[in-house]
């Protein structure tokens, strides 16, 4: 696998902010000043709807909430009308993967206009689909700040992944390259491997501690560590020792970085109990083998107890695995949602042979000349279905056990046309209803409990005075259907008002 109405207290805060900005001299409002007219908030730990409300947003802020505003606040500001509407803090998306265009391996200069296009689509389909921030989990700072240089899209932080040599994910550069990239500033030392190092390595640079902050001095938010034995091609690939992880989490944990780990087996969640990283960012697709299976079974069901007991977050990622195998659907593009994701000269680049090379790959165990692309569609979900179960089975255990839930949609996870942005974490949420979570537990992770996971809880996350603005407007209520997610009016980013449809793949 390629490694988805009572108005509540913190109201009578904002009115009583709100109170204080009215009692202060008036200044005209700015240009991009919006006012939102008595529309219902959905918003915090517990998703209480208020009664209706208008609310003011100023240079990129929110500015006041109160059930009817002083004229003078809301004078020369871009008025919507929020009846019978919802304003729900913008969503975030905890583990994507901003660089490249998904499923799109080549070099061919003929292809250039069509990947700039993609890649000015892209941000804006996160936003499309309700993404005002996302978490990069492999990110570096020249990246990101190009990407929030991008006129609409949601605002990206990023983690610094720290590896070691020949292990996942530098194993799939050449031996010497994988020395030669920038990320090798972030290569740890790994005793285990002491004669693999070029004569150039400085190991004193290569310390946990020197390695976590030299992520902190770059600006990264949280750091990712990797326990993957292989996949695919790539099998019994070296994973660093439980003393040297322990390490790094403690030099982060000592700056206040989170630590996430990239991990979907049995074994690497027993690691992560032993490590004590802070996120694990995948489900368990894969369980212990040559195990008898009752014997696992209560084995998994502690795995979950102590996963909660320990306070470490998990992704369940569940929507990875459907990307993958709908790689094979013969009628994925037939999907209309699909096209407000996907640029149109990209959605037929990818049904081409040269667009088709991943789809051939997962293929060839299946004898595509005897099968009719519909049974080899079919022959390859069901390949998928025991990682599946074994997710499935995870997730609702950490679920009961009262595990600490993150929403991260791994966008993409690999060469995956079917994990586009935006579209992918919405599909995520689906993934997470079928798998027993409720409405209001699905809005807390997407919002506030994402926010809080990456320390940025008091600028986004909630609707409230003094928070960033990156907020949603909906025709129907997210807790009471999740089709809800389908029905954005209007997309704010930072304070500035995008219709949905303007943030579309189709618009011109």
């Amino acid at each position: 696998m390629f490694s988805l109405p009572a108005v509540s207290v913190s109201f009578g805060r904002h009115l009583l902010a709100t109170c204080l900005l009215m009692s202060l001299p008036f200044t005209p409002a700015q240009a991009d000043s919006v006012l939102i007219k008595q529309v219902r908030i959905i918003s915090g730990d517990q998703a209480q709807i208020s009664a209706a409300m208008d609310v003011l947003i100023r240079d990129g802020k929110i500015v006041a909430i109160s059930p009817k505003l002083n004229p003078k606040a809301s004078k020369h500001s871009q008025q919507i009308d929020g009846r019978g509407q919802f304003l729900i803090p913008g969503l975030i998306d905890s583990h994507v993967h901003l660089d490249g265009v998904p499923g799109y391996a080549g070099d061919n200069p003929k292809d250039a206009s069509m990947l700039q296009e993609a890649r000015r689509q892209m941000p804006r389909s996160y936003a499309y689909f309700g993404f005002t921030t996302v978490l990069d989990l492999t990110g570096d700072a020249s990246f990101i700040a190009k990407w929030n240089a991008q006129p609409a899209g949601p605002q990206a932080h990023f983690c610094t992944p720290v590896t070691i040599p020949n292990g996942y994910p530098a194993s799939w550069m050449d031996k010497d390259l994988q020395f030669q990239v920038p990320a090798t500033k972030y290569m740890l030392f790994d005793p285990a491997q002491p004669n693999v190092y070029p004569a150039n390595f400085k190991v004193e640079a290569h310390t946990p501690q020197a390695v976590v902050n030299a992520a902190r001095q770059d600006g990264a938010n949280c750091i990712k560590v990797f326990y993957e034995t292989g996949f695919g091609p790539k099998k019994n690939l070296p994973v660093p020792s439980i003393e040297l992880i322990q390490e790094v989490v403690k030099q982060a944990k000592d700056l206040g970085m989170p630590v996430y780990l990239h991990g979907n087996s049995q074994a690497s969640y027993e690691f992560a109990l032993k490590a004590g990283i802070t996120t694990l960012v995948h489900g368990m697709w894969h369980d212990a083998k040559n195990v008898e299976q009752f014997v696992n079974q209560t084995r998994l069901e502690q795995i979950a107890q102590e996963i909660s007991k320990a306070g470490i977050s998990v992704q369940p990622t569940m929507q990875v695995l459907y990307g993958e195998h709908e790689e094979m659907n013969p009628e994925f593009f037939k999907n209309p949602v699909v096209a407000h994701a996907i640029p149109s000269s990209l959605m037929v680049w990818y049904q081409t042979e040269a667009g088709q090379w991943m789809k051939t790959i997962l293929a060839e165990d299946f004898d595509p000349a005897t099968k009719t692309p519909a049974e080899l569609y079919l022959a390859v979900k069901s390949m998928y279905q025991k990682p599946l179960s074994t997710v499935r089975k995870m997730t609702a255990a950490l679920h009961q056990s009262g595990a600490h839930l993150l929403f991260g949609s791994d966008t993409p996870s690999g060469p995956f046309y079917t994990q586009f942005p935006g579209i992918n974490g919405r599909w995520e949420m689906d993934r997470w209803l079928e798998a027993g979570m409720s409405l209001p537990e699905l809005f807390s992770a997407l919002t506030i409990k994402n926010a809080r996971a990456m320390g940025l809880e008091k600028n986004i996350g909630s609707v409230e005075v003094g928070k960033q603005a990156d907020l949603l407007l909906l025709s129907a209520n997210p807790l009471v259907d999740v089709r809800a997610y389908d029905a954005i009016e209007n997309v704010i980013l930072r304070g500035r008002v995008h219709q949905r449809a303007t943030l579309s793949a189709q618009a011109r």
